[in-house]
């Protein structure tokens, strides 16, 4: 076996879990990341079957049981009326997908992560390396950042995000396409609210191009608010742009008491919104000493919320296809033969789901069959066990 290290460019959710597997299966790591301290958004997350299976995997369900919330039910209702059009049981999840669907507060979850890394292999996350250059050198790559420092990477893993250095510089990468929709996002504690809304279920309520989602985290302390509205003009594709709520709240004018209650909560509070933009799935993962994983990979749009699910799967099979192989290459070669059919499946279903949610009568979702992430088998998926390629 080589001992070469594994350089990961991104300390997000996916990032890290492939970290942490790694450094479990015997390998040197160095994690670099551009943000100045470790941490994340204020945002709520939610961890499906399927990425659950995964954190099984890396050990990491000890946490989950002691820190996250589980849905026990999920309802979509009209906006206008408040009537339930579907309706799905998460009491059986454990029964039907053998793993547990949890939701977390998404900061704690990352901060469990660096400290389960950390604990494994000391000071290998360094922080305030934004990656300026990188190009191709003798074994490996040079990695040029911003604070001045070079360093040359055996092998190269790209998990930083969205707008991927790694990516733009090394695969093909299309011009993302506005998809005229707006996220927002606010964090509202519960004690403000009525207590229904911090029972353990999520609710969906849409109508005509509008959609408001919310659940409880922090053991139903906080309660998660995501809303989408559409929108012609659009520049930004961050994270962290500042909104104003009254403009938010104005989306919604019409619409039911329960949503409305929700919303007119953001008044006064600090919120971010950004805009989605869809991409096109990518053929190929990796290249010879290099691979791609998370966002940096396939950005997904919301609908399926598999977005960090689907970082997580990535960590965790990258690990296991270095115990599988043992030489870096091929285990970069087998990732992508047991990942990229899947990534792309979801990535593309993901980029269709605003469609599905909100261009049709909110009514057709109660009267035809649904398509979801049931119906599509994606909590079906086990990273710890898949078979590698």
């Amino acid at each position: 076996m080589t001992e070469e290290t594994v350089t990961i460019i991104g300390a997000g959710i996916g990032g890290l879990c492939a970290a942490l597997g790694l450094v479990r299966a015997g390998r040197q790591v160095e994690v670099y990341e551009q943000a100045p301290v470790l941490g994340e958004v204020g945002a709520g997350l939610s961890i499906s079957p399927n990425a659950s299976l995964g954190l099984g995997y890396l050990d990491m369900l000890d946490y989950m049981e002691a820190e996250s919330d589980k849905p026990l039910w999920q309802y979509t209702r009209h906006g206008l009326t408040h009537e339930e059009l579907v309706a799905i049981d998460r009491r059986n999840a454990v029964e039907q997908y053998d793993a547990t669907y949890y939701q977390i507060h998404r900061a704690d979850f990352h901060a469990e992560l660096v400290r389960r890394v950390e604990l494994e292999q000391p000071g290998c996350i360094k922080t305030g390396y934004r990656l300026k250059q990188l190009s191709r050198a003798p074994g490996g790559f040079g990695l040029q950042f911003d604070n001045g420092e070079t360093v040359v990477a055996d092998i190269l893993i790209g998990a930083d995000g969205l707008r991927s250095e790694v990516r733009g510089a090394l695969f093909s990468d299309d011009q993302p396409q506005f998809t005229n929709y707006v996220a927002w996002r606010a964090l509202i504690p519960a004690n403000e609210l009525p207590a229904w809304y911090a029972q353990p279920a999520s609710h969906v309520w849409l109508h005509a191009g509008k959609n408001c989602v919310t659940y409880p985290i922090r053991k139903q302390k906080l309660i998660n608010l995501v809303a989408f509205t559409q929108t012609e003009d659009w520049v930004e594709e961050g994270w962290a742009v500042e909104a104003d709520p009254e403009e938010f709240i104005a989306h919604f004018e019409g619409w039911h008491e329960k949503p409305r209650t929700l919303i007119e909560a953001t008044r006064g509070r600090k919120m971010n919104r950004w805009g989605l933009f869809a991409r096109t799935p990518l053929d190929c993962l990796t290249d010879d000493n290099v691979a791609l994983l998370g966002d940096a990979a396939h950005p997904m749009l919301p609908w399926f919320g598999q977005g960090a699910s689907s970082s997580i799967e990535d960590g965790v099979v990258l690990a296991r296809c270095f115990e599988e192989a043992g030489d870096a290459r091929a285990a970069l070669a087998l990732y992508n033969k047991t990942r990229v059919d899947r990534v792309k499946t979801i990535q593309r279903e993901s980029n269709l789901g605003g469609e599905r949610l909100h261009k049709l009568d909110p009514y057709t979702l109660r009267d035809l069959p649904v398509k979801n992430e049931d119906s599509l088998g994606i909590f079906k998926y086990n990273p710890a066990q898949v078979e590698i390629a």
